[in-house]
């Protein structure tokens, strides 16, 4: 279980947290699971972090492994917001010995030791849905630009409702005002789906291409009721997920389960895209059931590829 200690960081007062294993704050924001966080430059070394969740702009900084700083957070924020979206409670030793005991792949438990500190976040259903619907046939830099602009589009700009001085992220040299961070987006809202359902020509500007259509299916669905993410949420099984996420059109297998391990918490979810399959034909002979892996198949499938993409840049 976690530790939390009031400190003062960088000038402010701020939570710690620490007790949380091997816990990698870099290798969980960049590893394909989620589109809206920004890496802070600093020169000290440490890692920092800036991200919105739901209505808060968020800074999180690794100083050490296993350690997390939240400057300037709140305990109501940190306890709803920052506990469930980083999954502070959970024990990643505990899943990654879950993991090896499941298989006797050799490189899969090499893959497990080198992502060990991969936390799976809780993130917004809708959001998470709507982010791997533009996933689709696309790169990260280029979803994260469309979810920026979509925001940006839609959203409110939380730097100028919290009265920021500066810019967070220091990309302007004024106060934040809409003129100025309008084409960055970096501290927008993301809308929800009724935003979209109403004004949905506010999708064009980011150039969605075909997924202009399946974004606004998928907007029609959850606001009607049609599909109903509170509901897919509370019965928490992963196959009735799958079942009501592909009734949106364009949402198959693959953005079913991302949506369901990453936004849904199903962490039984493995989702199969180019990556994977290369990982399963190279490592696997082109055999893995996901089934064998156990409860947290999900987290095996990050370690997985967070191996497969590193061992790529090398």
């Amino acid at each position: 279980m976690f530790e939390k200690f009031e400190t003062v960081f960088d000038g402010k007062e701020a939570i710690l947290v620490n007790n949380l294993g091997r816990y990698s704050l870099a290798d969980t924001m960049e590893c394909g699971q989620c589109f809206r966080y920004e890496r802070v430059p600093r020169e000290d070394g440490a890692v920092e972090y800036m991200t919105v969740v739901k209505d808060k702009l968020i800074r999180v900084v690794e100083v050490n492994k296993g350690e997390l700083i939240f400057p300037g957070m709140d305990e109501v924020t940190f306890r709803d917001i920052a506990v469930p979206y980083f999954s502070l409670e959970r024990d990643l030793c505990k899943v990654k010995e879950s993991v090896i005991a499941s298989t006797d792949s050799e490189w899969l438990i090499s893959a497990a030791e080198a992502g060990e500190g991969i936390a799976i976040l809780t993130q917004e259903p809708w959001e998470t849905l709507m982010s791997f619907i533009i996933s689709q046939n696309n790169n990260i830099p280029r979803i994260r630009k469309i979810v920026r602009e979509i925001s940006a589009e839609y959203g409110t700009n939380l730097s100028v409702k919290n009265d920021y001085n500066s810019c967070p992220l220091k990309r302007i040299d004024v106060k934040p005002n809409d003129h100025d961070c309008k084409t960055c987006g970096r501290c927008y809202t993301f809308p929800s789906a009724k935003a979209v359902l109403d004004n949905p020509d506010g999708l064009l500007p980011s150039k969605p291409g075909f997924r202009y259509g399946y974004i606004l299916d998928a907007a029609e669905k959850v606001t009607s009721g049609e599909v109903d993410l509170d509901a897919i949420r509370e019965k928490n099984s992963y196959e009735y997920t799958l079942e009501e996420l592909k009734k949106i059109k364009g949402v198959g297998d693959k953005v079913a389960s991302c949506a369901a391990l990453f936004g849904f918490g199903n962490l039984e979810a493995f989702p199969i895209d180019v990556w994977m399959k290369r990982a399963i034909d190279t490592y696997f002979d082109g055999k893995l059931d996901p089934n064998a892996l156990g409860p947290y198949a999900g987290i095996a499938q990050q370690y997985i590829f967070h191996y497969i993409r590193n061992e790529a840049k090398e």
